[in-house]
């Protein structure tokens, strides 16, 4: 063979490889990936237990706990002075996530007002100048986080102590409600001011 046929050979074989080869160069894959997100749920229930400390069956007490509102409303009957009632408010988190309780917020009468004495330790409870009672409350978290705010973690409870002492400046015939209502947020959520 002569040397001019094997370049022409040669040539023909590197433009047909160039071309195979960018050819090749271009093929292409198309790769889907499907995923599933899943979230969770922030759901917390409160309860409510009281006990009224008296010799004889004379006061009594009602409750309505809303769980869409975390909220509970309480009504105590019959009231007179030096009862004493005490109780818990347990906040269970069935849901998935840890949550903050970021807030507590009381509502009562328009009348009422409450001072902390700190000396003391405890709240006042006035009606106008009156002091009709006094009392206070712990809480008492999971696994001590005492964190601020309090975290309450999934499949677990926290607890809130409250006592309240009907005083000698209590008004015959007088009524007082009182609503409670919690906050929570996403445990990784700040609700603290920056």
């Amino acid at each position: 063979m002569n040397t001019k046929k094997i370049a022409a050979i040669f040539a023909i074989l590197m433009i047909t490889l160039g071309v195979a080869g960018f050819a090749y160069a271009h093929w292409e894959k198309i790769v889907y990936v499907d995923g599933t997100v899943t979230t969770g749920t922030l759901h917390v229930i409160p309860s409510f237990y009281m006990a009224i400390d008296q010799d004889k069956p004379v006061a009594s007490y009602d409750y309505d706990v809303d769980e869409e509102a975390n909220s509970i409303d309480v009504w105590i009957d019959n009231v007179y002075p030096c009862l004493r009632a005490e109780g818990w408010i347990d906040l269970e988190n069935i849901g998935t996530i840890p949550v903050h309780l970021i807030d507590c917020e009381i509502t009562a009468n328009e009348t009422l007002s409450a001072v902390y004495n700190e000396e003391m330790g405890y709240w006042e409870i006035y009606d106008g100048e009156a002091l009709i009672a006094i009392g206070n409350y712990t809480y008492d978290f999971p696994n001590g986080t005492e964190t601020d705010p309090y975290q309450i973690d999934p499949d677990s409870t926290a607890y809130i102590y409250f006592w309240l002492h009907f005083e000698q400046g209590l008004p015959q015939d007088a009524e007082y409600w009182f609503h409670i209502e919690f906050e929570f947020c996403n445990w990784n959520e700040s609700p603290l001011p920056q």
